[in-house]
């Protein structure tokens, strides 16, 4: 429960039981653990962003991006995943290998423990792909020919229209029972005591603020990797340099990708090209859904895709994925992937790259008079025409066009002159945090969750993971 302290001047301080950093998945559904499985305990959310009921995006309405100073697609209460197309991968095999840790039992009774909390707060609909039918055998015996990986596990898809709504209904169930939320707080540090977590330290509007706890999760998401390798570096918490994912976001007609929407909705592929061997996957297929820009304080801008229950496109957008861990003496890989990011926006003027897959392959830039003989009409006007090999490293860029050119035979028609490639997509992954079963540091009381703990890359593993942390905090008090 919450109790007073008092500072050095006398004045009255509140500590909390609990604090999130980081209104995520992992913060949400950690949150609303501790109150189902707790009466009086003490939750505190602390985000960069807004309440979700206030998070919005100009580009919603006015059709671009206007570089808020804070982008609400990325940052806010519910997490980038409330403005994303809200797909929960009902697997341990998708959304990151926290399995490792723990175990892939756990994870997987702990995915099905979420979705009972989905279906209470409104979702209703049956997943996709629990039904092997001809088409999809078709399919995977085309993946195994190819040499691709087909993850066929069932998806649900709640839709950036539908999740905010499910979000909502959450949020506002979390604050009927006391959980409360400080928003638009920047975090500066942790307090530390004896490699013990006390509390944490956030600016707000220039002005430092103080929060009390013996217990912190941090979950700050993809787009709080360096902050939580600074953290790591300022307080000795133990981690290793973790894995970036670096590609492209492909845009491609429904029609070509007609039979794996209509049977698996997502259809999760992984392969290892030929000549380097380096993991390549597709992540967050949205069928008839739009391009996004999502803006990062660091002066560049990454592709996104959304896709929403009642709005429709006609095209179908991926993003096409490399996955690099590395090695020592390198311990930059946050460094490395930004300054790709950084750039591309050099050469687009803060916008997205694009690209069409013809003019790639025959090594000429894009223009906008050659995109408009194309039988694609892009969802998204924030992108500059242009060459991606001009930012792209080659044995990305090789990694690419091998993956686009094998997934052509698993559907015929993808590696065509109507493929769009938006350049970059990047899942910032880059802290690896040392964690136990329980989502532990190697500081006690502190814990990690979701992708900036270098674990997860979905909703599902966020969710598990802040889920976990807090069953092991209540045991405590």
């Amino acid at each position: 429960m919450r109790i007073l302290i008092k500072d050095i001047g006398g004045k009255k301080i509140v500590k909390y039981d609990i604090i999130f950093l980081g209104g995520g998945q992992a913060g949400v559904f950690g949150a609303y653990e501790a109150v189902e499985k707790k009466d009086g305990v003490k939750v505190l959310v602390i985000d960069k962003g807004r309440m979700l009921k206030n998070r919005v995006c100009p580009k919603e309405t006015l059709g671009n991006c206007v570089n808020c100073p804070t982008c609400s697609i990325i940052y806010g209460v519910s997490g980038a995943g409330a403005f994303s197309d809200s797909k929960f991968n009902m697997d341990y095999r998708v959304g990151g290998d926290v399995h490792t840790v723990t175990g892939k039992k756990i994870v997987n009774d702990t995915i099905q423990y979420v979705v009972d909390i989905y279906r209470k707060f409104g979702f209703n609909e049956e997943p996709a792909g629990l039904n092997y039918n001809a088409t999809m055998e078709k399919i995977k015996k085309g993946c195994i020919e190819n040499g691709i990986q087909l993850v066929d596990t069932p998806t649900m898809h709640l839709g950036t229209d539908g999740s905010r709504k499910l979000y909502s209904e959450l949020i506002d169930y979390l604050l009927s029972k006391g959980v409360e939320f400080v928003t638009e707080r920047e975090i500066e540090s942790l307090i530390v005591e004896d490699e013990k977590i006390k509390g944490v330290v956030v600016t707000h509007k220039g002005e430092k603020e103080e929060y009390y706890s013996d217990n912190v999760v941090i979950g700050m998401g993809r787009s709080g990797a360096q902050k939580m390798m600074d953290l790591c570096k300022e307080h000795n918490i133990k981690y290793e340099n973790g894995a970036i994912d670096i590609g492209v976001r492909a845009e491609i007609p429904d029609i070509i990708m007609k039979e794996i929407n209509e049977n698996f909705y997502e259809a999760k592929m992984i392969y290892y090209s030929r000549n380097y061997r380096d993991k390549m996957r597709t992540f967050c297929s949205n069928p008839s859904g739009f391009i996004a820009a999502e803006k990062y304080e660091d002066d560049f801008v990454l592709a996104n895709g959304h896709a929403y229950k009642d709005k429709k496109s006609t095209n179908t957008n991926l993003a096409l994925l490399c996955t690099k861990k590395f090695t020592q003496p390198f311990n930059q890989p946050f460094e490395y992937a930004t300054a790709i990011a950084k750039m591309s926006s050099m050469l687009t003027g803060g916008k997205l790259l694009v690209q069409s897959y013809a003019d790639l392959k025959a090594g000429r830039r894009s223009t906008d008079e050659k995109l408009s003989r194309l039988n694609i009409v892009p969802t998204t006007e924030d992108y500059v025409a242009g060459d991606i090999a001009l930012a792209c490293p080659q044995r990305l860029l090789d990694n690419i066009m091998e993956f686009i050119e094998v997934l052509d035979k698993i559907t015929p028609g993808f590696a065509s002159g109507d493929l769009l490639l938006y350049f970059p997509e990047i899942k910032f992954r880059s802290t690896r945090i040392a964690i136990n079963k329980d989502m532990e540091t190697s500081i006690k009381g502190l814990y990690a969750a979701g992708d900036s703990s270098g674990y997860g890359s979905g909703l599902n593993i966020a969710a598990v993971m802040g889920i976990l942390a807090v069953r092991d905090i209540l045991t405590k008090i």
